[in-house]
């Protein structure tokens, strides 16, 4: 039987063991989450106990951790690194959904093209797909700021920071300069990456250069295979300059990243999946941007070749 050791919470005395609850929320790659006390953990597995028994996860699985109490988030070490907010998943009006959404869109300029993005922390992290940037350095965005009245007043930016890019992913992470003085509104992530066939979800984008345009559809297909990755497809409308923006929940929540559409067909839009847009910005130190090579992340040499 496996006895576990003390973890962290715990408080060992001659005669007896305090246990202070502290659970985890802990996500995993492919959409799956589990939630219970994590009682050891080592550089390949963690032991986590469940409540009517006790499953051990490989690290490599898990995307994300978060501490939680009485069933809340809270601050913990393992956290300081995330850049994302995760939301309460509480649905709400569409038209007040949409309002809080609207918010957090920002239109990308790049090389003459045009895309979508979305704030994803108050400091001016924006996410948005690799082929709307690639291969340029004059990036500008359009924020849209509240104003004293309750309306929303334009704001160009210049100079906009590529961080990290990973073209397989299709996935850049941009930086606004100055962001502090923007007072800048971030949108939330979905709690569960798990998507319901005929789910409701909509997107707010820049289609055809038309600003924060709102498209709603519901969920085709959660887990969609097209050239070895995995999409949502979703009958939500998609066109040229939605690329990057998000794919929202009825909370108003971020569910994916709008990316595609099959052309000259009805309703075949796709979306990628939230579980690896928090893998790419939970990893982004892999994929930071290289100004040498400005089409990729980071570049290794190759290892040397074998002697014949």
């Amino acid at each position: 039987a496996f006895t576990p050791p003390l973890a962290a919470g715990m408080n060992a005395t001659d005669d007896k063991v305090e246990v202070v609850s502290t659970q985890e929320r802990i996500e995993l790659i492919g959409g799956g989450s589990v939630t219970g006390t994590v009682l050891k953990e080592d550089a390949d597995r963690l032991f986590i106990d469940i409540g009517p028994t006790i499953v051990q996860l490989p690290t490599r699985s898990v995307i994300s951790r978060t501490r939680l109490l009485e069933g809340k988030e809270v601050d913990s070490d393992s956290e300081i690194d995330r850049i994302y907010r995760i939301g309460d998943g509480e649905p709400l009006p569409l038209q007040e959904a949409e309002r809080n959404a609207r918010s957090s869109v920002v239109r990308i300029m790049a090389g003459g093209g045009l895309g979508s993005g979305f704030i994803i922390s108050e400091d001016g992290l924006v996410v948005t797909n690799v082929h709307v940037v690639e291969g340029e350095r004059d990036i500008q965005l359009t924020v849209y700021l509240d104003d004293a009245e309750g309306g929303a007043r334009k704001q160009q930016i210049e100079n906009v920071e590529i961080v990290a890019m990973n073209p397989f992913l299709d996935l850049a992470l941009l930086r606004i300069p100055d962001a502090e003085s923007l007072q800048l509104r971030a949108v939330k992530f979905a709690a569960a990456d798990s998507l319901d066939r005929s789910q409701k979800v909509f997107a707010v984008g820049t289609p055809r250069g038309f600003e924060r345009t709102v498209s709603e559809g519901i969920i085709s297909d959660p887990y969609r295979s097209f050239e070895g990755q995995c999409y949502i497809q979703t009958t939500t409308p998609i066109n040229p300059g939605n690329s990057g923006g998000a794919l929202f929940n009825e909370a108003g929540e971020v569910v994916g990243v709008t990316n595609m559409k099959i052309m000259q067909s009805e309703g075949l839009n796709f979306a990628i999946p939230l579980d690896q847009v928090k893998f790419f910005l939970d990893r982004r130190e892999s994929f930071l941007f290289d100004e040498s090579q400005p089409n990729t992340g980071v570049r290794y040499l190759p290892p040397p070749k074998k002697n014949q």
